[in-house]
């Protein structure tokens, strides 16, 4: 009887064990699950009036380059669920510093003031070659010195309007500068009407309001400022911009990022103008 009861005994610890044992392993094996399901959600501010690049359609959803290049980035990203967040272009560094968004998209150029607050992304994914454009059919503007004692429009917050203020700081303020968030079509028109002389875009933008408009606009002379554009982070968060720097790596070697620009932009304006 006492050897039975031993056996007992023992058989009764045995399936304890593995009963803890095969918990233990669902546990994690729940635990793995759970993490693979329940990607990180970061939210990206985006534009909401910039077309081609980033906008709202006419059905309100968002639209345009940025977009779309993100929807790639995202799909090479799995760890990640990408959440939009659509605002006028003055809000979205305000709202990246305030922890409102983790990414800032709205082809932003690098300059001394933003990289002081900022973390920037290692990989460009568009050029960005800043030109005057006036009034089709004016000829006093030839270049930026051209501009001086003339009103120029910029958005508040840009690389336009960094480049202008530059310009201004080292020129006795030869520029007068008028800063606005109006929509393109009112800035077309104010530059028609003769409301402003001049405001600072890129050779592409302008062929595509002259298409939308009418053939009312031009740029003239050479670039003020040439760059490429970044996604834009808080300092902190390293991590998240060398993952969407590897993934932006792969979009250019595999030819993915020039097909959405030529799709989107009308050429490939990943690596040059």
């Amino acid at each position: 009887m006492k050897i039975l009861n031993l056996t007992k005994l023992i058989t009764g610890v045995l399936l304890f064990s593995l009963t803890l044992t095969l918990s233990g392993c669902s546990s994690k094996t729940s635990e793995a699950s759970a993490s693979k399901t329940e990607p990180k959600t970061i939210v990206i501010g985006i534009g909401n009036a910039f077309k081609p690049y980033c906008y709202l359609d006419d059905k309100g959803k968002i639209a345009g380059y940025e977009h779309e290049v993100l929807q790639e980035v995202n799909k090479l990203l799995p760890q990640y669920k990408f959440e939009y967040q659509p605002a006028e272009f003055k809000t979205i560094l305000v709202s990246l510093s305030a922890k409102k968004v983790d990414l800032a998209a709205h082809q932003y150029e690098k300059n001394p003031e933003r990289e002081a607050k900022y973390l920037f992304g290692g990989e460009s994914y568009t050029t960005f070659i800043l030109r005057i454009t006036d009034k089709k059919g004016r000829t006093d503007i030839k270049g930026i010195a051209d501009l001086k004692g003339k009103t120029v429009q910029t958005s508040p917050g840009s690389n336009a309007a960094y480049t202008l203020e530059e310009y201004n700081k080292k020129n006795n303020n030869a520029i007068k500068i008028v800063y606005s968030s109006a929509d393109q079509a009112t800035t077309v028109k104010s530059v028609e009407d003769g409301r402003i002389d001049a405001f600072i875009s890129i050779k592409r933008i302008v062929d595509s309001l002259n298409k939308t408009y009418g053939d009312v606009i031009q740029t003239v002379g050479e670039p003020i400022a040439t760059s490429s554009t970044y996604y834009v982070y808080r300092k902190e968060d390293t991590k998240l911009k060398a993952d969407v720097d590897g993934a932006l790596k792969m979009l250019k070697a595999n030819g993915e990022l020039a097909k959405i620009s030529i799709k989107i932009l009308g050429g490939d304006y990943t690596t040059n103008e």
